[in-house]
């Protein structure tokens, strides 16, 4: 089987430097089929819509001037031979305490949704929050009812949009997939799923950037192989919506604990040094392998899709995505490639 192969727009350049069309066409000459529509690429497109076509600046997604460029921008991805697999992410959506703060991140999902028709996709990516108690509570209660919002406000849209929710290693109340997942079930909406990310699993219960070893403990391979057993025992393949993949350097001299406690301790890594799948020259070290084995018995078909930040994305030179494409679309090639393989060999031997 081979799989659709995307990258989030995000990880062929930041937007400061590098336009989204240049990511584009530097996808499009890799071999990608489709991209992940990043939040600060969109409004940085939008915004450069709007001016250079005497639009009025838009004031939130969903106003006719991101109508008009979610349009212009959905035809130039055609034109490259791309698809836009997803929105992302839908950031600090879900849990808050205030009817008002309710009121404002649902007022602006919304905008997005509206954007989404336009755009060409019909996936969104919600992460779950960052932002801490008291403003949110992390009651599975209070998510449920935010993600049940969601996705029945989704399913109105022709046609039907997808949200898939996603554990961030950083979240303030839930970081795990069990913990996303959890939500999942619970709302129990034929348009929710979850987004499984290689490095959110592995940053936060097998890796240690600071730690001279690179792992948490003596016993991380164990733990991981029971958390993956678990993955395939409980989830389907089709309620996994979506499969990021992405490395993580190992840290040699280790990293030093952020000076600010309120700084997540695995953002400062996950933000600068993830790299993309098998580039052990870089140092490359997490078992992409294994995660990626277990969502493949899953029985998932979805596309794989590279998700990596890195300090290299801020190269302002104008070969930064052309060099970043093809060091994507090599590792992802080659690990989907040998997750198959191995797939094949163990049917065999179970046959």
């Amino acid at each position: 089987m081979t799989p659709a192969l995307g990258i989030a727009s995000l990880s062929l350049g930041s937007f400061e430097h590098h336009s989204l069309p240049s990511k584009l066409l530097a996808a499009a000459q890799a071999g990608f089929s489709n991209i992940e529509l990043f939040d600060l690429d969109w409004w940085s497109f939008r915004d450069s819509y709007a001016k250079d076509h005497n639009l009025p600046p838009s004031t939130r997604d969903g106003d006719s001037t991101s109508l008009f460029a979610a349009a212009a921008l959905g035809a130039l991805v055609q034109s490259f031979g791309l698809s836009i697999s997803c929105w992302q992410p839908l950031r600090n959506f879900e849990g808050f305490i205030s009817d008002e703060d309710t009121k404002e991140s649902r007022a602006f999902a919304k905008g997005i949704l509206d954007i989404m028709p336009a755009l060409g996709t019909e996936l969104l990516l919600c992460c779950t929050t960052s932002t801490p108690a008291p403003r949110t509570s992390g009651s599975l209660d209070r998510c449920v009812r935010d993600l049940q919002w969601l996705a029945d406000e989704a399913a109105t849209y022709d046609p039907p949009i997808r949200i898939m929710y996603e554990g961030l290693s950083f979240g303030a109340h839930r970081q795990t997939w069990q913990s996303a997942y959890e939500v999942v079930e619970k709302a129990n909406r034929p348009n929710l799923g979850l987004c499984l990310d290689s490095f959110n699993t592995l940053a936060l219960e097998w890796a240690d950037p600071y730690s001279p070893t690179g792992t948490l403990s003596p016993d991380v391979d164990d733990k991981l192989n029971q958390n993956m057993a678990e993955l395939v025992a409980r989830v389907p393949g089709d309620k996994i919506y979506f499969f990021q993949v992405a490395d993580g350097r190992r840290m040699d001299p280790p990293m030093q604990l952020p000076a600010d406690p309120t700084i997540p301790r695995i953002r400062p890594w996950s933000r600068s040094h993830r790299l993309f799948p098998l580039e052990k020259e870089l140092g490359a070290y997490l078992p992409v392998d294994k995660f990626a084995d277990a969502v493949v018995q899953t029985g998932y078909s979805g596309p794989w899709s590279l998700e990596v930040f890195n300090d290299s994305l801020a190269d302002p030179s104008i070969e930064t995505p052309k060099n970043h494409a093809q060091r994507g679309i090599k590792g992802l090639r080659a690990a989907v490639e040998q997750a198959y393989a191995r797939y094949s060999h163990d049917e065999c031997l179970s046959s």
